[in-house]
């Protein structure tokens, strides 16, 4: 299966994966949204934003089948993870650990893990 080198955003903007900036084989220090050296996240960091009823269908896609009972963390321990105010994946928490994160497809190559995660929630 060929690798997916670039999209394009609703937009009309053509966005390259991180497979194509890897390739590159170095960082331009752009901050490119799915920079897979981490330059974007350490620049930018993460941010976070709680779900409502209305964005269900969005967690629906960003769990992707996945078979985990997520409504039972809603509403307070649940919440989107955000790179350059894009939504890249949410994470499902208690008080003091992420439990559980998903990540969209373009941003599963970034480095974002939940200790990654939790150093920027849990401060």
């Amino acid at each position: 299966m060929q690798k997916e080198l670039s999209y394009l955003t609703p937009e009309g903007f053509t966005v390259f994966t991180s497979h194509y900036l890897k390739n590159k084989g170095t960082c331009c220090k752009s901050a490119c949204l799915h920079c897979p050296y981490g330059f974007t996240i350490k620049k930018h960091g993460l941010q976070f934003q709680d779900v409502s009823e209305a964005d269900f269908p969005l967690v629906e896609e960003i769990l992707n089948g996945a078979s985990v009972e997520w409504k039972t963390f809603w509403p307070e321990n649940i919440k989107f993870i955000l790179l350059k105010e894009k939504v890249a994946g949410l994470m499902l928490k208690n008080h003091i650990v992420v439990k559980h994160l998903f990540l969209r497809p373009h941003f599963q190559h970034q480095g974002i893990s939940k200790e990654l995660v939790e150093s920027y929630f849990f401060i």
